[in-house]
Parts: structure tokens; sequence; C-alpha cells
């Protein structure tokens, strides 16, 4: 069986699979990562149907959410990648692959999202030259915007999305190839295919 992993200067991404499941649930039970948008953290029912949405996602499309772990000792620290949300918020969102990520509170604020997104972006860039990702963070979220920024997007509309006000973002096909441009290998280290 191969896996696909990508490798940057700190972290390990790789496709989640159910094992994941013990490091991942504690994540999302977590009411803080919800607090902008005043949800509760995730029942163990709801985050197990979560996961099986993201392995599945892989299976129906080629790509999807990667599980994030740090290099140096194997910790998991969130998740990122693109999939297809079929969220039904509009034609110029749905028919493209909308970006994710979230980071666990403890690996917060040290730069994480940024180096991930940018690794999961660069893949999919190369794998799949979109003209455009799409992305669909909570206008209050001011971190998530940063990290969105720092990939390529842009804010180009607003939405009301499950009560909660957001913003929309666009990536073009130029700012991917942008990303593409500027990876260097001390950020992009490696795209491997690691046989297990």
């Amino acid at each position: 069986m191969t896996t696909l992993s990508l490798i940057t200067d700190r972290l390990i991404l790789r496709p989640q699979t159910i094992d994941d499941f013990a490091v991942w649930y504690p994540m999302y039970a977590d009411p803080t990562i919800f607090h902008l948008s005043g949800t509760p953290g995730f029942t163990a029912e709801e985050a197990w149907n979560r996961l099986l949405r993201n392995v599945g996602h892989w299976a129906a499309f080629g790509y999807g959410i990667f599980a994030v772990f740090q290099k140096s000792d194997g910790r998991f620290l969130g998740e990122t990648g693109l999939a297809n949300f079929h969220r039904g918020i509009g034609a110029d969102f749905d028919p493209h692959a909308e970006a994710s990520w979230v980071i666990s509170p403890d690996a917060q604020h040290k730069g994480v999202a940024k180096e991930a997104a940018s690794a999961a972006h660069r893949w999919f860039a190369q794998t799949y030259h979109p003209t455009q990702t799409v992305c669909l963070i909570a206008k209050n979220n001011l971190a998530s915007i940063r990290v969105a920024e720092h990939v390529g997007y842009r804010v180009y509309d607003r939405c009301g999305y499950k009560g909660v006000e957001c913003l929309k973002l666009v990536c073009s096909s130029s700012e991917s190839s942008r990303l593409l441009e500027s990876a260097n290998r001390d950020d992009f280290l490696a795209l491997n295919t690691i046989r297990k």
C-alpha cells in the first residue's frame, strides 16, 4: 500500500485515516475550536461522521484533508487540505475546491497553519492545476484570514452560513502559480510516496 505524504521543514502531512480518530477527536471535542461560531465541540458520533467524510473524500475525488503531524516527534497538530464540501452557497463558490485548516489550540500561533496550508495548496496546484480555489471563513476569525492571505486568497464577497457571518475568499490560478514558483526547498522539502 502506498501513502502520499507531504514533508515540510517542521511537518508531515498525509491523508487522514480511520486510525487517526484517537488523536483527531480530542481536537474537535474541544469547544475552543468553535468559539467564533458559538457552537459546542463535536460529540464522538459527530466527530466519527466527519472523519468518515474526510477519509471517503480521498476515495471519491483523489484529494482531500490531510492530517498534520509534527515531524520531530510525530505529534498530531491538526488538519488542512482542499475538498468539495458541497455547501450550497452559490455558483461562484460551490464548483471549486475549498480550502480548510483546523489546528489544535496548543499548536496555534506558531505558523503551523500557514506552513501546512501552503504545502497542501502546492500539492493540489501541481496535481490538479485548478483555475481557482475558494475558502469560507467567519468574518471575525482574524487568524484564519491571515492564513488565507498568506496562501494567496482575497475576499470577494460575504455570506451567511449556518447563522455565522462569513467571508468568501478566492485564490486564482495566477496566485496558485505564484505559490508554486515561490516554493523553496526549506519550506517544502519533499513529496513522497511511502510504502507500508
